[in-house]
């Protein structure tokens, strides 16, 4: 079953696009621009992975949290996106069709020692870690229809969560209980909803309602919040925080085209990623969304 054409088919056609652009670029001789798709947070604090699109093709990066000592951790030809540090910091999750097909990958941090952990004629994607490290939620269209699915760390016992003819993308595992919040447009009415489950796929709850796009959820360091890009209030997304129950929905900053967003470990501050094809870049802030800072710019990379 193919995915309804809503804000993943539309993020979808924006990696295939910028993968165009570039190369249109590169022969008329201009400067490249970057679309920065994802990131996420070492355990530590100090440094932010990300995947971003420059010369045709998306690879992993990794750099200080202040934008300084940027290192490209991945160059094979493919497209590799969606890191997911370990909560011990000593892996890094991806997704790469390195090999011919979509699926789940392992990494050390400094892009040594790739293992490619899902092997599945479907496409496999977007890991998530589980507090302790043992397993790794991610999503799959393996059976024809995405779905939420778990797995060992090492790979093993691959495990569906959800099922039904509706869609279930990106899900993000809280760092202080065992629940998974995830989008999923089985409303029918072809927009992405926010759920949420237990690990094991038990009671599901939906969070949001609204006729609009909420997209790539993202649990604070306790738990107690969620943070997500929605188009709820105007036709482009924009950053949202509301309780790990789905009260209290609040607008955290007054930008458009915010589609991704994550709290540092400590909870002090939230990375994210800003902007329109063909150009996203990624800024910091505060967690109460003041002291705004850009840290990527064109031609970084």
């Amino acid at each position: 079953m193919r995915k309804t054409f809503g804000a993943h088919a539309m993020l979808l056609l924006l990696l295939v696009f910028s993968i165009v652009y570039a190369g249109i670029t590169r022969a008329q001789g201009q400067a490249e621009t970057v679309f920065c798709q994802d990131l996420s947070w070492s355990p530590d604090g100090r440094r932010l992975s990300f995947s971003a699109s420059l010369k045709g093709n998306f690879d992993i990066y990794v750099m200080n949290a202040d934008g300084t000592k940027l290192k490209a951790l991945t160059t094979q030809t493919g497209t590799d996106t969606y890191p997911a540090w370990s909560p011990d910091g000593k892996l890094i999750a991806f997704t790469s069709n390195r090999e011919g097909n979509t699926d789940i990958y392992l990494m050390k941090p400094d892009g040594s020692n790739p293992v490619r952990l899902t092997d599945d004629p479907g496409k496999d994607s977007y890991p998530s870690w589980s507090p302790d490290g043992k397993s790794l939620a991610f999503t799959s269209n393996r059976t024809g229809v995405w779905q939420i699915y778990v797995m060992q760390a090492n790979g093993g016992r691959q495990t569906k969560l959800t099922d039904g003819a509706a869609n279930s993308f990106n899900p993000s595992w809280s760092p202080k209980n065992s629940r998974i919040v995830f989008e999923s447009d089985r409303d029918g009415d072809k927009l992405d909803e926010l759920y949420v489950m237990k690990a094991d796929g038990t009671g599901l709850a939906k969070l949001t309602d609204n006729t609009a796009n909420n997209v790539f959820p993202g649990w604070s360091p306790d738990s107690k919040q969620i943070i997500f890009g929605s188009s709820k209030d105007r036709n482009a997304n924009e950053l949202f925080v509301m309780k790990a129950d789905g009260s209290k929905l609040k607008r955290l900053i007054d930008m458009p085209s915010v589609f991704f967003a994550r709290w540092s470990p400590d909870g002090k501050r939230i990375a994210f990623i800003a902007g329109r094809y063909p150009a996203s870049e990624i800024y910091v802030m505060k967690s109460d969304g003041t002291g705004q800072i850009k840290l990527t710019k064109p031609g970084l990379l």
